[in-house]
């Protein structure tokens, strides 16, 4: 009788939520939709908004069990990059500045047509430095790279593990 139970407990657990690697999506939670991302900061590479995006669809596709749906999808992501901006945060006394650094900052609404309250809008942010002799062409893809894998597993997170 209680091996019933527990069988019949995990089968109902499998049966409400997907679960792997930390993530809880609602069974009935099957489809996703990211709409364009809008570029609100004007100082983004024209390409960044295609980026961002395609880092998003491509977390969510290899780390979910959901598929890309622009038709008629369960959840959607609406982006905003709201900051593209390089600063200078070491300056030395006679050079200009020691350390650079590329601030991205993304607004982001969650929106659940399974369930409302499960909607959310938040802002994300993350920052790499790099060596102000460096030329900001020359490690601009590297830094957009590597800024986008930290804000994209935050987004994913928030999104799906809810913290």
């Amino acid at each position: 009788m209680i091996r019933a139970a527990i069988i019949l407990s995990y089968t109902l657990c499998l049966v409400s939520c997907y679960s792997f690697k930390g993530i809880s999506i609602p069974s009935e939670v099957n489809t996703f939709a990211m709409d364009p991302v809008v570029d609100q900061s004007y100082n983004a590479p024209a390409t960044y908004p295609v980026v961002f995006s395609e880092a998003m669809i491509t977390k969510i596709r290899k780390e979910s069990k959901l598929t890309l749906n622009n038709q008629n999808p369960d959840v959607i992501f609406k982006c905003k990059v709201t900051q593209f901006l390089v600063n200078s945060q070491a300056p030395q006394p006679g050079v200009q500045s020691a350390i650079n650094r590329l601030n991205v900052t993304i607004e982001v609404e969650y929106v659940s047509k399974i369930d409302e309250k499960q909607n959310w809008k938040s802002t994300f942010s993350r920052y790499q430095d790099f060596d102000a002799k460096e030329n900001f062409s020359s490690v601009q893809q590297k830094l957009i790279s590597d800024i986008n894998l930290i804000l994209v597993d935050d987004i994913f997170n928030k999104a799906f593990t809810n913290w």
